[in-house]
């Protein structure tokens, strides 16, 4: 009996080194296929930003190339400071999920019932969250409504003054809220005025106290933007794009909305958005009961699926569910994807005014799904 006992112990423990083998090679091919998609991209004249990928919890990845700034010519590195653009969104939605979790608000509770001065009766904050509420977006607005001939070069819009925009345009909603999907940044920059209001906190400040600061996240902000050099943030990234002649480039970097916040506006590393995907996996951020609800997909009033969460990008199709989100500003395209039960995913962050990122995104899933 003993000797049955040490055979199948003996097996046991080829199996498991030899499977332990078995994914190490995977992995390591994985990590060749990355770096020759990186040095094809560069010997093709392109250029990748800032790439993180990582597999069961571990960084496997990590690739830094381009320009941080170009006057003065400064390169990229992996502590450089990205502007995620509509990647902000999660930290909106989570921002919510933590009044709802304080019990200050319910998601199916009216917007003016916090706002008074929003006009429309039949918006919920779910509403907004699912991108369901039927109200414009306010870039549209603010190009049709605003007369930027009487301000200075350099300025900068914040909420209040774009909601008074959109509030005097006194427009009628698109649909009915529930009745169709239709992205729009207005909603989110909403929220965050709800999360203002009710804190009684910048938003700015909810997000330091409650998810920055408690994660270490210390290289993630919500930028308070300023044309040019800014020693308060060194590392910061601006958006380029190239003129046309050989490596000459000018700035893509200011709109005069560039100081909304809720739809946009964070800055963040390659290190802290890790940091950000694993607490999320491992529910540092949220219970699990809240932040499932915020990965699942809203519905509309005829119950079609939308597959969108609270500011993520809801995929359960997939072997393995995932949440995700891009963005795209100015100079800067942006990826978040996350694996929630295999702890795995990536991180793209570039600046360069093209669509890089998208197309590095299709061939790391490319990548991912051939092993």
């Amino acid at each position: 009996m003993q000797v049955r006992l040490n055979f199948i112990f003996v097996v046991f423990i080829i199996l498991f080194f030899s499977n332990c083998e078995i994914k190490k090679a995977a992995t390591d091919l994985n990590v060749e296929h990355y770096s020759k998609l990186i040095a094809n991209f560069e010997s093709e004249g392109f250029t990748t930003g800032n790439i993180l990928i990582y597999e069961k919890g571990e960084v496997i990845f990590q690739s830094s190339k381009g320009l941080r700034t170009f006057d003065p010519k400064d390169s990229l590195t992996l502590a450089s400071q990205f502007r995620l653009a509509s990647v902000s969104k999660q930290f909106t939605g989570m921002a919510i999920m933590k009044l709802k979790q304080f019990g200050k608000i319910e998601y199916d509770q009216n917007v003016n019932t916090i706002l008074s001065d929003f006009p429309y009766d039949n918006i919920t904050i779910k509403h907004l969250l699912h991108h369901t509420s039927g109200i414009d977006d306010y870039i549209e607005v603010i190009d049709k409504k605003f007369k930027s001939q009487d301000y200075n070069n350099g300025y900068i819009l914040g909420n209040e003054e774009i909601l008074d925009i959109f509030y005097d345009a006194n427009l009628d909603l698109k649909f009915q809220p529930g009745e169709n999907y239709e992205y729009s940044n207005t909603g989110y920059l909403v929220l965050a005025s709800i999360v203002e209001k009710i804190s009684n906190q910048h938003f700015r400040d909810f997000l330091n106290d409650n998810f920055f600061e408690p994660l270490d996240m210390y290289n993630t902000k919500l930028y308070d933007y300023k044309e040019g050099y800014d020693s308060n943030m060194p590392n910061r990234v601006f958006g380029y794009r190239e003129t046309g002649n050989k490596n000459e480039y000018e700035l893509n970097d200011y709109d005069i909305v560039n100081g909304v916040r809720g739809d946009g506006g964070i800055y963040s590393t390659l290190e802290d958005l890790y940091k950000w995907n694993m607490a999320l996996v491992n529910y540092r951020v949220i219970p699990k009961e809240y932040l499932n609800e915020g990965w699942t997909s809203g519905k509309l009033n005829n119950g079609e699926n939308i597959s969108y969460g609270f500011g993520w990008v809801i995929d359960d199709d997939l072997k393995h569910k995932t949440v995700s989100h891009n963005g795209g500003w100015l100079g800067f395209g942006t990826h978040l994807y996350n694996e929630i039960d295999t702890k795995s995913g990536y991180i793209i962050l570039t600046n360069d005014s093209s669509d890089t990122a998208f197309i590095i995104k299709n061939k790391i899933d490319d990548i991912r799904s051939s092993n």
